[in-house]
């Protein structure tokens, strides 16, 4: 069965699972602020059975991550002979009985746990940086790949992207696992670029795809796929009238470590396996409608926990038309607009 067609209640199963060893094995033992909210919460080490126990935390606002560094896993010997997981505490043992500390520092701590790819992400807070393991960048791969699927691109398409952030990254890590043919253009994109590469798809930044739009895109374009990140909630009806194709969204708020995407229903559909998504008032309650709160769920690199991503919106976790059960974010929009200050207060 696909991950993406679950039947209700399996996504939510599998995430608790993950969630309960992960706060307990890693998160806690391995970040020191994390460890510090949640013991003043109250649930300790072993307190996360599921991700409703998350509640017990405050919502933090993306300003107070500053700029995201002292949120990375930091396994030390130290910590992991006192705390971490049975299996890693016994590993590190017969390292040490063996005289293999070194190997066992490369293996089981450089390679699962190295930040080994930096993303700098802008917010009105100023510069977020989230580190990514090998780990990651893997488990981002493959979310990269069910999101050209959710996008409906296939094996038989040509890509051109362009852009900078996490959804770019994930779109070109996907289509190179899916074996999807793909052109990476780091400077700005020219329409002679797109006449040369003839693509089917085209990916970019909202004001690059309108200008290529506006330049006249090559026939042998379908579909463009829009990156947004700090913005989100973008309206792109207008695009869509004059690009004459559909147009997918592909959106990461700063904070998220996997970009969300748009299906043939236009509807916007998260990873709730990887991922604990809540909505909650100006008070931090549960709410039908409000301000977007993200925990993260088995990543390694940078973790935050609860943290108030800007936008407002609603979930919906009913089928989608498109057959997927994976919640969808729907009406996002920005709290602030650029130009305000964040407050940088906690809840």
């Amino acid at each position: 069965m696909s991950d993406d067609r679950r039947r209700p209640g399996q996504h939510e199963s599998r995430r608790d699972e993950v969630l309960r060893r992960w706060v307990a094995d890693e998160v806690h033992p391995f970040s020191e602020p994390v460890r510090a909210e949640l013991e003043r919460s109250g649930l300790g080490r072993r307190g996360v059975r599921g991700a409703g126990d998350l509640a017990r935390l405050p919502v933090t606002d993306l300003a107070d991550l500053g700029d995201g560094r002292r949120f990375v896993l930091e396994p030390t010997a130290a910590r992991i002979q006192e705390a971490a997981g049975p299996g890693l505490r016994l590993r590190l043992l017969a390292a040490d009985v063996l005289g293999r500390r070194e190997g066992f520092a490369r293996h089981e701590v450089d390679l699962p746990f190295k930040p080994v790819r930096w993303t700098v992400e802008r917010h009105v807070a100023g510069p977020l940086f989230v580190a990514a393991t090998h780990t990651d960048l893997d488990r981002l791969t493959t979310l990269g790949r069910r999101a050209l699927a959710v996008s409906g691109i296939t094996l038989a398409d040509r890509l051109v992207c362009t852009g900078t952030g996490i959804g770019p990254l994930q779109l070109e890590l996907g289509a190179r696992d899916a074996g999807v043919a793909h052109l990476v253009v780091e400077s700005p994109l020219a329409a002679t670029v797109l006449a040369d590469a003839a693509p089917t798809v085209v990916a970019g930044p909202p004001a690059t795809l309108a200008r290529l739009v506006d330049a006249g895109l090559p026939d042998s374009v379908r579909l463009l796929v829009v990156h947004v990140g700090a913005a989100g909630g973008e309206d792109l009806p207008g695009l869509r009238r004059r690009a004459g194709r559909p147009v997918r969204l592909w959106w990461a708020p700063p904070g998220v470590r996997a970009a969300w995407a748009t299906c043939e229903a236009d509807q916007l559909h998260t990873w709730p396996e990887h991922e604990h998504l809540e909505v909650v008032d100006g008070d931090g309650l549960p709410a039908e409608s409000g301000r977007l709160v993200w925990s993260a769920v088995g990543w390694r690199g940078s973790v935050w926990l609860r943290v108030a991503l800007g936008p407002q919106g609603t979930l919906d976790r009913s089928a989608c038309a498109c057959g997927r059960t994976t919640p969808r974010v729907r009406g996002a929009a920005r709290v602030r607009r650029p130009h305000e200050a964040a407050t940088g207060s906690r809840r």
